[in-house]
């Protein structure tokens, strides 16, 4: 053939590819374009209102207001457009700002007024709404920092030049005004319709937050006196918003390349100022890393240096932690007694998070006291009078701090603590229910529910004693005057019951079986309550409830054009792994399902995934990754979710043996073509395809993302993700070897999909992104080199600047999406017009 007419035909076949490409992402982008996911923003403090937000695949710029107490058909009685501001305000009114505008509408009338901000006679866009004094009076603040105030009656009370920040404080209806000075800063008060100048400074206010407990603003400035020893220093302040005293720490000015840290001790009893020094990576002939190194992390993010305060509100006092001997220090929410420890002491990366040898340090006497070795949580009382530590036996302990009584709790198994705000006693989570442990009568009391269900406390005020660290240093503390929320979730099913517990009774008030809560919030007094509820045929709704109801009421539907989700059909399966425990597998059947038709299947694998029985499958949910469950139903497809748990023989060959049970479980389904059927998995799941493909001849075709190929490879590898070894994931994270790599051989070997990659007998498509720091991308090149070496029909995918999972509505995932969709179609259905496959996949590969 002229070569002049072969290329022509071949730049036709490419033509017509990319045409066919551009159709279909064109009308999935039409269709997904329609779907949105809700959330709501704000509720009205007498539950009457609601403003949600639609978030669509492209863009989240549109808000809805809801009133609850009205009819479904009418319940939506606003909806705003680019406004990113709102605050219900007394009188049923809302203020809505955005965009450079703002609007007050009327809950009751519907009557919408644009509010306007002029100085000078110019008028000027608005950046910043809120609401102060309990909604009762409202602030605007223009991009050009003029704030104007307004009362109850809209009338304009103070208007205020030069604002270069507001910090609001609705725990005391007040708002804290930074103005700019010709020289240096002010600090004004607003509260109670008066002004009052309580702060100024000839220095610049770099950095200004709230207390944990909102009762102190806490200030950092930098010193710009000139000609100074301490000019571009950092200055510390602390203005109590109760009384309005400014406070002057007695902390020597800090170099600006110090982050300065804030940690309230007892609402404001004490303050600990952190001080924090990043020294960079540098730059070296030759980088050394060291067998006994337990800090790996500072090769990629360099070292942090501590410098620790505490500052005593009773006499103004301030002291300096010493630390010479440990890395780390923090408060038991108590100003004389801390935590020290060496993070890197006993760090081996067997596991994430590695014990510590843990010191207790009295500040009044100076001694340090070793509590022992000991799991990484610790949780205080909100006086700082008691502790608890999980010491090496798994047993909780309890200590007093300014008695040293230590005593150790009898019962294995407890998690997440808290203390009631009395500190009379601790209340724990377990895998079946509520323990209560009295502390001065030493008795520990079950609150039970059912054997089946697993009890989680909803209701929680958590104080980070050690941000930023990872570890669980927590005040965590929970009313028990009034109810506490109870999450019950069955075990094995996506059920779920929220109870009220109090005086030692839990209430049922609110029971789903076969739909999905998304989110949920009370009241403070429990009055009413909303959630956002959906199933596999309701899209996301909110709901309303209230004590005099017996049944919620609907508030909104989302995505109400979408009417084939009521037709989708979906079976749970039951099946056993290797140790005799059921599992479950969702089988959804075809949009177009017909009993004497036959349908192939795709069938995905991810751990434990019948837990999403009851999820809506939006083509804008997250998982799985890398295709649409509804889109392949549509396509005509049965898609498969089976439950995979390991056991004594490795991650994969129990993947193998629960896959071939959960197959058995579908053989006898009406419509299924056995001979059709394609696995597909990301991630662990997209390992446990790789393994599998090089065990199995159940299936017709594979899609592999982002999964490991060599695990004794990646056993000893860095994870650049989590910043350590990678063989703790292997011995005791999601793979659940129990032992090393030199303790069994074999059992890696075994489970090793490379070791056995010339066993492969159908197509493979490999896919990842080459930035995936996750598992590297040359995981994937590797099992691609082992397919292509042993004349395996492969075809690998590397996208470039894309991590594990790839960025949401890039052009890399809409073509990884159609790539995958083109697979299916050509191996399952028999569809060959598709030349990127063809390129590499002969005529009697099929």
């Amino acid at each position: 053939m002229d070569t002049k007419i072969w290329r022509w035909i071949f730049l036709g076949m490419i033509l017509i590819e990319t045409s066919c490409f551009a159709a279909v992402t064109t009308d999935t982008l039409k269709d997904d374009a329609k779907f949105y996911t809700i959330s709501l923003l704000k509720a009205s403090e007498s539950g009457h209102w609601l403003v949600a937000s639609k978030m669509y695949k492209n863009n989240n710029d549109t808000v809805v207001v809801l009133g609850t107490q009205k009819s479904y058909s009418k319940s939506v009685i606003a909806t705003f457009t680019k406004m990113n501001q709102f605050s219900f305000l007394k009188g049923d009114r809302l203020l809505a700002s955005g965009n450079g505008i703002a609007i007050l509408y009327d809950l009751k009338t519907g009557r919408r007024e644009k509010c306007d901000v002029t100085f000078q006679g110019t008028k000027k866009d608005i950046k910043e709404s809120g609401m102060i004094n309990d909604g009762q009076e409202y602030y605007l603040l223009t991009n050009d920092g003029i704030l104007n105030i307004y009362n109850s009656a809209n009338a304009l009370t103070y208007q205020i030049e030069s604002v270069n920040g507001l910090k609001i404080n609705n725990l005391k209806s007040q708002l804290f005004i930074i103005k700019t000075l010709d020289v240096g800063e002010q600090i004004i008060q607003y509260s109670n319709g008066r002004l009052i100048d309580i702060y100024r400074t000839s220095n610049l206010i770099k950095q200004s937050e709230f207390s944990f407990s909102g009762n102190f603003l806490l200030l950092k400035e930098e010193i710009i006196e000139q000609n100074t020893p301490t000019a571009g220093l950092q200055k510390i302040i602390f203005m109590n918003v109760k009384n309005g005293t400014v406070e002057f720490p007695e902390i020597p000015a800090l170099d600006r390349k110090y982050f300065v840290r804030f940690t309230e001790i007892q609402d404001g009893k004490a303050m600990m100022v952190t001080a924090i020094e990043h020294i960079p990576v540098s730059e070296k002939t030759v980088d050394i890393w060291y067998g006994n190194d337990g800090n790996l992390e500072a090769k990629q993010y360099g070292e942090f240096k501590y410098r620790h305060w505490i500052w005593k509100a009773s006499d103004q006092s301030t002291y300096r932690i010493p630390k010479d001997d440990f890395s780390v220090h923090f408060s038991l929410d108590n100003p004389d007694y801390f935590i020290a420890f060496n993070g890197d002491e006993l760090q081996n990366y067997n596991t994430l998070f590695p014990m510590i040898n843990a010191y207790l340090y009295d500040r009044k006497n100076n001694q340090y006291r070793n509590l022992g070795v000991m799991y990484p949580e610790i949780i205080t009382s909100s006086n700082g009078e008691y502790f608890l530590y999980r010491n090496k036996e798994d047993f909780w302990t309890l200590v007093h701090l300014e008695n040293s009584f230590t005593k150790q709790l009898p019962k294995k198994g407890l998690r997440r603590p808290r203390f009631s705000n009395d500190s009379q006693s601790v209340v724990f989570e377990s895998d079946t229910s509520l323990w209560q442990y009295n502390i001065l009568e030493d008795e520990m009391t079950e609150v039970d529910y059912s054997m089946d269900y697993q009890l989680k406390m909803v209701t929680k005020r958590d104080k980070n004693l050690y941000p930023q660290s990872g570890y669980e240093f927590f005040s965590r503390n929970i009313d028990l005057t009034n109810p506490i929320f109870v999450m019950a979730s069955k075990k094995g099913s996506p059920e779920q019951i929220f109870l009220n517990w109090k005086n030692g009774k839990l209430e049922k008030i609110l029971h789903v079986a076969d739909s999905n809560i998304k989110w949920a919030e009370l009241n403070n007094s429990q009055d009413y309550y909303f959630y956002i509820e959906e199933s596999l045929h309701i899209p996301p709704r909110i709901m309303y409830k209230d004590r005099k109801r017996r049944e919620a009421k609907i508030i909104f539907e989302s995505n109400k054009h979408d009417h084939s989700s009521s037709l989708i059909r979906r079976d749970i399966k039951e099946y056993k792994s290797s140790t005799g425990q059921i599992l479950k597998g969702i089988l959804y059947y075809p949009i177009d399902y017909h009993r004497n038709k036959k349908y192939p299947m795709v069938v995905h694998i991810y751990e434990i995934q019948s837990k999403n029985a009851n999820q809506y499958l939006s083509p804008l949910n997250s998982f799985p990754i890398g295709f649409s469950i509804r889109k392949l139903l549509e396509e005509g497809y049965f898609v498969y979710l089976p439950d995979i748990v390991n056991d004594s023989k490795g991650v994969g060959y129990s993947a193998l043996h629960c896959v071939n049970k959960a197959m058995d479980a579908v053989k006898q389904t009406p419509g299924i073509n056995m001979d059709q059927v394609g696995l597909i998995g990301h991630s662990f799941g997209g390992y446990q395809t790789n393994f599998i493909a090089t065990h199995s001849d159940r299936f017709k075709a594979y899609v592999s993302g982002a999964g490991a190929a060599d695990l004794i490879r990646m056993y000893f590898s860095y994870n650049y993700t989590s910043l350590n070894p990678f063989y703790w994931q292997f011995e005791e994270g999601q793979y659940k070897m129990h032992t090393s790599f030199a303790n069994d051989k074999k059992l890696f070997t075994d489970n090793n999909p490379i070791q056995n990659v010339e066993n492969v007998n159908a197509p493979v498509l490999l896919w990842t992104g080459k930035n995936d720091q996750r598992i590297v991308w040359d995981q994937t090149m590797e099992f691609y080199i082992g397919l292509k070496k042993n004349n395996k029909e492969v075809i690998a995918l590397f996208y470039p600047g894309q991590a594990h999972s790839f960025t949401a509505g890039s052009k890399a995932e809409m073509d990884l999406a159609l790539k995958i969709l083109n697979w299916w179609d050509y191996f399952l259905k028999g569809n060959e017009d598709f030349p990127w496959i063809q390129k590499q996949i002969k005529k009697d590969a099929k």
